[in-house]
């Protein structure tokens, strides 16, 4: 058996799409909270990681990348969430269109990087570690619940044949105890010389 027929199956490429649909959907969610709060919360961060790792978590990835890869979507993930939150309260205060702050945004980008500070990238990376652990545990719990594997080669081993139950060492039924009959002197083998008292036949 080869050692890759052992390892742990999972959903690696299931995980990576559901990670990125996690990713959208948590951005999306940033920007809907702080239009709705008027107020901009790092905590949100943790959430959008906590999100992206349970989704890429359900999908028993069993490749160590695919950890990485959560922290990597948990990052994208909350800049976006950010890119999208600054012209989504700024329409919703001016009235104006969000197409075209959005649009103001991506043409001066400083406005975007303005807004960022220490704490929105520490936050960030609180959410990506959280997203890592969940995913790196999942793929460590998978790869030691798995099979040891077979040296290549080996043979497989057979298994022992059933004892057969040995039979009972009980005396046997037609043995006689004690000592055999005694032959009484009267008797004579055929063919022998007549005892003493004995007639042979036929007479003579």
């Amino acid at each position: 058996m080869h050692e890759s027929s052992a390892r742990p199956s999972g959903g690696n490429g299931k995980a990576i799409v559901l990670g990125f649909l996690a990713m959208i959907l948590g951005a999306a969610l940033w920007a809907v909270i702080t239009v709705v709060t008027a107020h901009e919360f790092s905590l949100v961060a943790i959430g959008v990681g906590a999100l992206v790792g349970l989704t890429m978590f359900a999908a028993r990835p069993s490749s160590t990348g695919i950890a990485v890869v959560a922290a990597l979507f948990t990052v994208v993930g909350c800049a976006l969430g950010e890119f999208l939150a600054i012209p989504a309260y700024v329409a919703h205060k001016a009235g104006a269109s969000f197409s075209k702050v959005l649009s103001l945004e991506v043409h001066q980008p400083k406005l975007y990087f303005d807004s960022l500070d220490g704490k929105t990238y520490l936050f960030w990376a609180i959410g990506a570690v959280a997203a890592f652990s969940m995913v790196f545990r999942r793929i460590q719990a998978a790869r030691a619940s798995a099979p040891a594997p077979a040296p290549y080669g080996a043979a497989p081993q057979q298994p022992y044949a059933p004892q057969q139950p040995s039979a009972p060492a009980y005396p046997n039924p037609q043995q006689q105890y004690g000592p055999g009959p005694q032959q009484y002197g009267g008797q004579q083998q055929y063919g022998g010389q007549p005892g003493p008292g004995q007639q042979q036949y036929p007479p003579r």
